[in-house]
């Protein structure tokens, strides 16, 4: 029996007590343990000094003019929290502070850090958030969500030009690291706002040298002196060249707009010289280059998957891929740009167009609908090498215009007024179309990216084009719905192109019409949920529904009188497809 009791408590796991600290900085007192409101500390500083593993610290609202250093880490499962108490306004605001760093988290793990604004830096080489791995060290597991960072400019003049001297940055990851033991791993920045930052040669939100595994999504990143969102390699973070990369990454419904510099074309998002990133579903806007693949350095940028975007009214081009010119041996590798719209980019009529390139191989474009801008330029393609084993094709290329013989491509030493003699001198977009889109809404001011019915896009795209994983349409919809993919940002719903399917004896739903509810029966309820997805009649899906039982109800909502249709799926098998009225 003794054995027995002995036994069992040497296998019962690890548990962790979860206490709560707390800050207030107009009552606390850093002499305080911190355990309670009464017994608050005054200052964030003590909080990143004393905290435990598995601890949450409550930080009341108000300023608190600090800088701050994180000299605590969490565990792995017992993560350390700072945020917010309750709904209160924390910001960490840099006016008279002494040194450059707002928020310094160097060689610590498994921190969570929500529901904060950090401002108000004004200082060359200033930084609102740090993430930093040395050379022997390490950082993992840390979230910032929620958060808001603003100010962190190297000059107060919004006006003044920099140079290579002149920097901030809003919010950096930079790994020195010179193994794969001791990168900056499991990063994740999602729903965080930075903008109104003036960061010279910096960017707002960086990620830098070896960092592996990241994801950032979710973010509102808008109206910066320079480029948005950069995942950087090849500048010697890291002494090691093999790990020297920002890489297996996630890029998603990210929000970037007006993210313009004024010394150089700065992109909304960017990837120089990293790898194996994927850059999905995020809304590109008023930019200098909507987003842009490229490597300045000596080496490579290579597996970066660009899709199901949308980019739109950039200052110059849409995209922008390739290496940066013929100083340097960089160039962009084995990526591919597949399913974005692109809507009148270069607005500054430089005469670039929709489409910059420079340096790539191996490198896929397809699948993408370019409406370019009165200009009605195509492309340009600079006179550079390498450019070898590329493809251009299944595209949609469309100008305002209306004329595929009045157009402009540059092409290397080469010119081409027409859409034809392009695709019969260069062998590219040989199955492309050069056809109207028909978006729902093609202006810039307010685009709806969804495609009408009308559409030559709609089962256009490569048919051996194959989904990604995980991968949706711009809007979240099923990638291929009719065999073929679309080409574009958006999938038109199948149900518009297919009959009811004649299995009533399956599912029905009753009353039909109905006014405010009605039931949806699934007679042989097979599958742990279905979806019930609703569409309007310009195809553009309009509500989501689960159904978790044989028996569910299917509200009207917010749904205006008509017809619609529906279609209840498993996973992306289609079960049944039909049409109802609301009355």
């Amino acid at each position: 029996m003794i054995h027995r009791i002995i036994f069992v408590l040497l296998l019962a796991p690890t548990l962790s007590f979860s206490q709560s600290y707390y800050v207030d900085g107009s009552s606390g007192n850093d002499n305080n343990s911190g355990t309670s409101l009464g017994q608050a500390w005054q200052t964030i500083q003590k909080a990143f000094d004393n905290s435990t593993a598995g601890s949450t610290v409550y930080i009341r609202g108000g300023t608190y003019n600090e800088n701050v250093y994180a000299n605590v880490s969490g565990t792995p499962g017992n993560p350390i929290t700072f945020r917010n108490y309750q709904n209160e306004i924390v910001l960490l605001d840099g006016t008279g502070t002494p040194q450059t760093e707002m928020l310094y988290i160097e060689d610590q793990s498994h921190l969570i850090i929500q529901n904060i604004t950090v401002q108000n830096k004004v200082a060359n080489y200033s930084s609102g958030i740090t993430l930093s791995a040395t050379a022997s060290g390490g950082v993992s597991n840390i979230t910032l969500k929620n958060l808001k960072i603003t100010g962190i400019n190297w000059t107060s003049n919004p006006n003044a030009t920099p140079t290579s001297n002149n920097n901030s940055n809003p919010l950096v990851v930079y790994g020195s690291g010179t193994n794969q033991a001791n990168a900056i791993t499991n990063i994740l920045i999602d729903s965080c706002e930075i903008y109104n930052n003036i960061t010279g040669f910096s960017e707002a939100l960086a990620f830098d040298g070896n960092v592996d595994g990241f994801t950032v999504s979710n973010n509102l990143v808008h109206d910066n002196k320079n480029i948005g969102i950069d995942f950087a390699g090849n500048y010697v973070a890291s002494s090691n060249p093999l790990v020297d990369q920002a890489r297996n990454g996630k890029c998603f419904q990210n929000i970037c707009y007006n993210n313009v510099s004024n010394y150089a074309t700065s992109a909304g998002i960017y990837v120089d010289g990293g790898k194996d990133i994927v850059i999905e579903r995020n809304t590109c806007y008023g930019n200098g280059w909507g987003i842009e693949i490229g490597c300045e350095e000596n080496g490579s940028t290579s597996n970066i998957i660009v899709r199901d975007n949308v980019i739109y009214n950039n200052k110059e081009a849409g995209l922008s891929i390739g290496g940066y010119n013929s100083a340097t041996t960089g160039q962009v590798l084995n990526s591919s740009v597949l399913n974005n719209t692109f809507l009148k980019d270069d607005y500054s009529n430089s005469g670039i167009g929709e489409v910059y390139i420079t340096k790539m191989s191996n490198c896929k474009i397809e699948n993408n609908i370019f409406y370019t801008n009165a200009q009605n330029i195509l492309i340009s393609r600079d006179n550079i090498s390498p450019f070898s084993n590329n493809s251009i094709n299944y595209n949609c290329w469309y100008t305002p215009n209306n004329n595929s013989s009045s157009i402009t491509i540059n092409w290397g030493a080469s010119s081409y007024s027409s859409f034809a003699n392009y695709v019969s001198q260069t062998g590219m977009d040989v199955n492309s179309i050069y056809a109207d889109p028909n978006l729902t809404n093609s202006t810039v001011a307010n685009p709806d990216f969804h495609l009408l019915n009308t559409s030559m896009c709609i089962n256009a795209g490569d048919p051996s084009f194959v989904t990604g994983n995980n991968e949706t349409d711009y809007f979240g919809g099923t990638r291929i719905e009719n065999i073929i993919v679309d080409i574009g940002a958006h999938e038109f719903p199948l149900m518009i192109f297919v009959n009811e399917i004649e299995n009533q004896n399956l599912i029905s739903l009753y009353p039909n019409p109905f006014s405010e509810s009605a039931i949806v029966l699934i007679s042989d309820f097979q599958f742990e949920d279905y979806d019930l997805e609703i569409y309007d009649l310009a195809g553009m899906r309009v509500q989501n529904n689960k159904l978790n039982s044989q028996y569910s109800s299917l509200v009207r909502g917010n749904l205006a009188s008509g017809m619609y249709f529906y279609t209840v799926k498993s996973e992306t098998l289609l079960i049944y497809s039909g049409k109802f009225i609301i009355q």
